[in-house]
């Protein structure tokens, strides 16, 4: 819905706290299962992993909110299924998987090669597998949050700026 730059800032800021601690959780278990960490240490380094993924996560989403029109291509492809916001619960699942769609890209392709290629320092051709196997997981992670999440850091951030809804 359309907002003012201070409530869509608010918005964005809001919105991505939760969208970053579930897909670095998620992104963060899927690189370090499997690999040779001792049981006795994996909560350790999978905390001290979480950790950094959250700040990275975050700051990405950051961009991708503010600069990608996610939400305007989201838009335009209920309007192309002849959906509106009257249609509620289908409107908002076409408009999540979109938005969705394109934070888990710009997220796990950024997370993948900075987790697998520089920190771990694998090879260049460990990154497309890596992206594949976790990009379903944090899409479905992702859908969720954002799905149930963003209606309330809308009216959150609507809220704070006393920047009220459109009229349907």
């Amino acid at each position: 819905m359309p907002m003012q730059p201070k409530t869509k800032l608010i918005n964005v800021l809001i919105m991505n706290i939760p969208m970053a601690i579930c897909l670095s959780a998620v992104a963060s278990y899927l690189g370090l299962r499997g690999q040779p960490i001792p049981p006795e240490a994996f909560m350790g380094v999978y905390l001290k992993s979480v950790g950094l993924n959250i700040i990275m996560s975050y700051i990405i989403s950051f961009f991708v909110g503010m600069f990608i029109p996610a939400p305007k291509w989201g838009m335009a492809l209920a309007g192309k299924l002849g959906l509106t916001p009257r249609d509620g619960v289908k409107f908002g699942l076409v408009m999540t998987a979109v938005i969705n769609l394109v934070y888990v890209i710009f997220n796990s392709s950024i997370l993948t090669y900075v987790n697998a290629c520089v920190l771990n320092g694998a090879p260049i051709q460990a990154f497309l597998p890596g992206f594949l196997g976790s990009f379903l997981s944090c899409y479905l992670v992702g859908f969720l949050v954002a799905f149930f999440w963003a209606p309330r850091a809308e009216r959150i951030a609507r809220s704070i700026c006393n920047d009220p809804a459109p009229r349907m």
